[in-house]
């Protein structure tokens, strides 16, 4: 009994030993992927794709058709295959890193900038990392892509907007959450440039979120609805991932409201409407400064005690006993009652200057004094506001209502239309909605949903 609890005891103590030496050499995550910072380094990244002195003009229809038509180049592999440029003909990859250094197939377009070279041609691709990859890949491999003439797709990651365009005219917007990058994870950045829809491969499950209706147009990165978790019985909650909307969230796919806006855009409605070779142009935000709305935009509130203000008058989130909302202007929004109104977590408002302003200093593309000077003057403005009017809603905002029903703002760099899904107060989530909440009510998808 001694020598053989002697012979354990010698065993434990070897197994131990092995495997204390074993995790010294084993890699960790942090061993494989560079920050932020690091893996962008040296490189060109996708506020270069389209050129120094390219618009970003949302309402510049006939601009934004023209790229939306305009056929691309992509590597003929399969849409889940991936190809490595090379230094030289035939060389060494340009890089590999963990998740870069490569551009999909099938459906990523590249820039082709030499002539054939003995069977290799100089190109250039966009990788998970937002970096422009230029190498050699074989000449074989270049196919043409006349995209879609009927639809086009522009994702703005500056204002977190998907717009569609239909027969060269825009159509509608709704807010969408791209890829949100950390130094852990730097391939999570939603890369820009230019894609088509490949192929409609549905819903999937991701570290324990449900996305539904995907699209994929750059092999793992795809256009879904945002997620949901999928509780015991089959109840779908989106709580969580709704409210993030208008924002950076996602591991690098584009997530996009499950419920209609007033023109009935959402994710069904593309999932249904867009058709393979819908081109989806994706704008960097690097750089740019997020411009604020138009003072006119007209906001919407509930002056029986709602505590939220809203894209417009019929936010799918709010009671329909308190429908119509009043209508404001974003003008106002710094100002008297309106003050205290936060956005409504389901319709993804306009945000405020103020938060607009820190956004920009954040992204460094204003400096602390330049914010700092914003803050006051913002302060300055809403001071003559408030002397020359009442804190109750602008008459000529709601009569602006009443008769244009266009009234509502278009394209992006305005006011969001969107209606995206609707949710709890975010300070005290719950599944029951009283009278006591309130003017937002909670949406929870019973097991027998969609």
């Amino acid at each position: 009994m001694k020598v053989l609890s002697l012979r354990n005891r010698t065993l434990s103590f070897l197994f131990a030993a092995i495997f204390l030496l074993s995790a010294m050499f084993v890699p960790t995550t942090r061993g494989y992927a560079k920050t932020v910072a690091e893996a962008l380094e040296g490189y060109q990244t996708g506020k270069d794709w389209f050129g120094e002195d390219f618009a970003y003009d949302i309402t510049d229809e006939k601009a934004c058709w023209d790229l939306l038509m305009k056929p691309i180049t992509v590597l003929n592999v399969d849409e889940t295959e991936s190809v490595y440029p090379l230094k030289t003909p035939g060389g060494d990859k340009v890089v590999n890193d963990k998740l870069g250094g490569f551009i999909n197939g099938a459906s990523a377009g590249v820039h082709v900038l030499g002539s054939d070279e003995n069977g290799w041609t100089l190109i250039e691709g966009i990788d998970y990392y937002n970096r422009i990859i230029r190498g050699y890949v074989k000449t074989k491999l270049l196919k043409t892509i006349t995209p879609n003439q009927h639809y086009g797709v522009i994702v703005d990651k500056l204002t977190q907007r998907l717009n569609v365009f239909i027969d060269g005219k825009f159509f509608s917007s709704c807010a969408v959450s791209t890829g949100l990058p950390n130094d852990e994870q730097p391939y999570n950045e939603t890369s820009s440039g230019e894609y088509v829809a490949i192929s409609w491969s549905g819903g999937f499950d991701a570290e324990g979120m449900y996305c539904a209706m995907a699209i994929r147009y750059n092999n793992g990165d795809k256009i879904h609805e945002v997620p949901c978790n999928i509780l015991a019985d089959g109840t779908k909650r989106y709580t969580k991932w709704e409210s993030q909307l208008g924002q950076k969230a996602s591991h690098g796919c584009i997530r996009v409201a499950r419920l209609p806006n007033e023109d009935g855009l959402d994710q069904t409605w593309l999932w249904n409407n867009l058709k393979r070779y819908t081109k989806i142009v994706i704008w960097d935000d690097a750089g740019r400064v997020i411009p604020y709305p138009d003072d006119d935009t007209l906001l919407y509130y509930n002056p029986t005690g709602g505590q939220y203000y809203h894209s417009y008058a019929n936010c799918a989130a709010v009671r329909d006993k308190y429908l119509p909302l009043t209508a404001f202007k974003y003008s106002e929004l710094d100002t008297g009652i309106f003050a205290s109104l936060e956005p409504c977590p389901s319709c993804t408002p306009v945000k405020r200057k103020s938060v607009i302003d820190k956004q920009n200093l954040d992204r460094g593309v204003i400096t602390q004094e330049q914010y700092d000077a914003l803050q006051v003057q913002h302060k300055t403005e809403a001071a003559a506001i408030e002397s020359a009017e009442t804190t109750t809603p602008d008459a000529s905002a709601a009569d602006a209502l009443a008769t244009d029903a266009s009234a509502t703002v278009t394209p992006a760099t305005n006011a969001p239309t969107d209606t995206a899904a609707t949710e709890a107060p975010t300070q005290a989530p719950t599944d029951v909605a009283t009278d006591g909440d309130s003017d937002v009510q909670i949406t929870i998808i019973p097991a027998t949903g969609n």
